[in-house]
C-alpha cells in the first residue's frame, strides 16, 4: 500500500515539475537557438541551426521563419562582405534594406547600429 501511495503522488506531480521544462516542439526549440545565436552575432551557427529547422520540420510554421531569418543573416553577411572590401555606400545600402525587409529580426537593431557608425548620412531621398 506504501508504494501505491508514493507511486500516486508521483504521478500527481508530475505536471508540476513538466511545466517550468523545454517546450516540447522541436521546431520551437531549434528556431529559439537560431535566433538567440543570431542576435549574439553567431552567424554561422544560427545559420546551421534554422537550415536544420527549415529542412527538417518544412511543414511546421517556424520553417517559413527560419527561412526569412536564413535571408536576414545572408544580406546582413553580405553587407558586412561589402564593408570588409571598402565598399561602404553599398554596406551601408544593404544594412537599411534589412532593416525594411527584416524589421523584426534580431539582426535589424545590429545592422541599424553597424550602419550608423559607417559615417554615411542618409539619403533624403528615401
Amino acid at each position: 500500500m506504501h508504494t501505491f501511495r508514493c507511486l500516486l503522488l508521483l504521478c500527481t506531480a508530475l505536471p508540476l515539475f513538466s511545466q517550468n521544462t523545454v517546450p516540447t516542439n522541436p521546431a520551437q526549440v531549434l528556431f529559439d537557438m537560431g535566433t538567440k545565436d543570431e542576435a549574439a552575432g553567431r552567424l554561422e551557427r544560427a545559420k546551421l541551426i534554422l537550415k536544420t529547422l527549415a529542412s527538417t520540420y518544412d511543414t511546421d510554421p517556424l520553417a517559413a521563419k527560419a527561412r526569412e531569418e536564413l535571408g536576414a543573416i545572408y544580406m546582413f553577411m553580405e553587407a558586412q562582405a561589402e564593408v570588409g572590401s571598402g565598399k561602404t555606400q553599398a554596406a551601408y545600402d544593404s544594412f537599411r534594406t534589412l532593416m525594411r525587409i527584416y524589421r523584426d529580426s534580431p539582426l535589424a537593431k545590429l545592422a541599424d547600429e553597424t550602419s550608423k557608425t559607417l559615417g554615411i548620412p542618409p539619403d533624403p531621398r528615401r
